[in-house]
């Protein structure tokens, strides 16, 4: 039967005694505990739980690899890149692929597939619509629409207009006085 030392530590000793378990509060960071089992030649850890600053280099390692995003000339060297991770390429002139006409384009690896995606293009910034090009758009041409606009609250007898009213009982006037409505007529 194996017997096990348990110790309590502030750093993990130099040299290591065998079969231990080691308790590691650093004094850098009290509020941690680290665990260190050595095994039977203790020449180091044998196991032991991941401590704060390995997982923070490792949260590191892979933000910085999926965080990149690689700049090259054309297709032709987007696609001799050999990734073997999801990774960003902005191709300066990507003309090399059929659904770009112009200019340049991102484009993501999926290792899962080995394929590029294309998440973005540059000639989209420079978009030139025809009202005809747009899908579900009104059937009035824009000069009807800008004319509509533009007349939409004036008439050629606009002056006038402006004179009819009413009076506080309800009846029609122009310019302040009472239309006629009904033929007026006095006996003969």
């Amino acid at each position: 039967m194996t017997t096990f030392s348990v110790y309590k530590e502030t750093a993990l000793p130099g040299t290591l005694q065998p079969n231990s378990v080691y308790f590691v509060a650093p004094a850098a960071h009290p509020d941690l505990l680290e665990v260190y089992v050595t095994n039977a030649d203790a020449s180091t850890p044998h196991r032991h739980v991941l401590n704060r600053d390995e997982v923070q280099a490792m949260i590191d390692a892979s933000i910085s690899a999926s965080a990149s995003l690689d700049i090259v000339s054309d297709i032709t060297e987007r696609d001799a890149l050999s990734p073997t991770q999801a990774v960003y390429v902005y191709v300066v002139d990507a003309s090399g692929d059929a659904t770009v006409n112009s200019g340049g384009a991102t484009y993501l690896y999926n290792p899962d597939t080995s394929s590029w995606i294309k998440t973005s293009e540059a000639e989209s910034l420079d978009v030139t619509l025809n009202w005809s090009d747009i899908v579900g758009g009104p059937t009035s041409s824009p000069a009807q629409i800008d004319a509509a606009v533009s007349n939409s609250h004036t008439h050629a007898n606009k002056t006038e207009l402006d004179l009819i009213g009413q009076n506080i009982d309800g009846e029609m006037t122009y310019n302040g006085t009472q239309v006629k409505t009904e033929w007026s007529s006095t006996g003969w």
